[in-house]
C-alpha cells in the first residue's frame, strides 16, 4: 500500500486505521490486470472517488463514482462495491488522476443520454453502457473512443457484478483431516436449504453453507435444524437463519474432508463452535 500520499484533514491515527482495513480487505486479491483505486480528497475536490486503473497503460484510468467525504466512509463504500471482486484496492494521490479529469471521450453525443458521461449513465442504466460496449456500431473515430470506454465499464461490470455468482480460483485446502481450526472469520457466499431425509417425522430443514475466508479459501458446512418445520423449504423458527454476505466468527471447527470441483478446492468442516 502506497503511504506516500497527501492526506487532507485526516489525523495519522485515523489514516493508519483505514490503511489497516484496506490491507485486510486486499488479502487474496490480485493485481495482474491492474487495480481499483481510491483517489484522496483535496481542498478543491472534497469527495473521495473510486477508479479502475488498468494494467494496459494505453487505457486511461476509469472514473467509476464518487464515494464519500471522509476516508473511512469512502473505504467502507469501496469495500461494499468490490465485495464480489478479487482485484486489489489501492489508495492513490489525487495528482495521479488530474491528467484524466479533462478527457471528453466518454461523453455520449447521441440518443437519450446525449451530453452525459458514461460514469453517470452506468450508475443509473448499466445495461445501456453494456449495449454500447457489445452491440453499438461506431460511425466515426469519436464513436470508436466511446465504445472503448464502454468496454472498460463492461469489464468493471464483469468484475463487480457478473462474477459474484462465480468463485475465483486460488482457494487451497485448509488443515489436515481431523485437525481443529480456531478463530475462523468467514463470509457467507451461498446458502441452500435441504431437508434431513433421515428424519422420519416432520421436516428438519438444514442449511448447506458455502463460505470464504479473507484469503479466498472456500469452506462448506451444514447448520443443522434446531427443530422441525411445517414445510421442506422453510426453516424452523428456532433455527438461526444464515444469509449470503453474513459474517461468521467461529471459535473452532474440525476439518472433515477436502474436495475439488471445477478447479476450486474446498474444505468441508464440522463440529462448529460460534463465538
Amino acid at each position: 500500500m502506497d503511504r506516500g500520499i497527501t492526506l487532507y484533514q485526516i489525523s495519522s491515527e485515523i489514516a493508519q486505521q483505514v490503511f489497516q482495513k484496506i490491507d485486510v480487505f486486499n488479502k487474496g486479491r490480485r493485481e495482474d490486470t491492474g487495480f481499483y483505486a481510491l483517489s484522496i480528497s483535496t481542498p478543491y475536490r472534497s469527495c473521495y472517488a473510486l477508479w479502475r486503473v488498468f494494467a494496459d497503460s494505453s487505457v486511461p484510468p476509469l472514473f467509476i463514482q464518487s464515494l464519500a467525504v471522509t476516508f473511512n466512509d469512502a473505504a467502507e463504500r469501496a469495500f461494499l462495491y468490490l465485495r464480489n471482486c478479487n482485484i486489489l484496492l489501492k489508495v492513490k494521490d489525487n495528482t495521479f488522476f488530474e491528467p484524466y479529469y479533462g478527457l471528453s471521450g466518454d461523453i455520449i453525443a447521441f440518443g437519450k443520454y446525449s451530453g452525459k458521461r458514461l460514469a453517470e449513465v452506468y450508475y443509473i442504466d448499466p445495461y445501456y453502457v453494456l449495449w454500447l460496449a457489445h452491440k453499438f456500431e461506431p460511425r466515426n473515430s469519436r464513436d470508436k473512443k466511446l465504445a472503448g470506454w464502454a468496454r472498460a465499464f463492461a469489464m468493471v461490470h464483469y468484475e463487480t457484478v457478473i462474477r459474484k455468482q462465480h468463485l475465483p480460483a486460488g482457494s487451497r485446502f485448509i488443515g489436515t483431516l481431523g485437525e481443529k481450526l480456531t478463530d475462523l472469520s468467514l463470509e457467507v457466499l451461498a446458502v441452500k436449504l435441504h431437508p434431513d431425509l433421515y428424519k422420519k417425522t416432520g421436516y428438519y430443514v438444514d442449511q448447506y453453507v458455502l463460505a470464504t475466508d479473507y484469503d479466498g479459501n472456500r469452506y462448506t458446512f451444514v447448520i443443522k435444524a434446531a427443530a422441525s418445520s411445517f414445510s421442506p423449504d422453510i426453516l424452523s423458527c428456532y433455527t438461526k437463519k444464515i444469509c449470503p454476505h453474513d459474517s461468521l466468527s467461529l471459535q473452532s471447527a474440525k476439518v472433515l474432508s477436502h474436495y475439488e470441483s471445477k478447479g476450486i478446492r474446498y474444505t468441508r468442516i464440522g463440529y462448529l463452535k460460534f463465538k
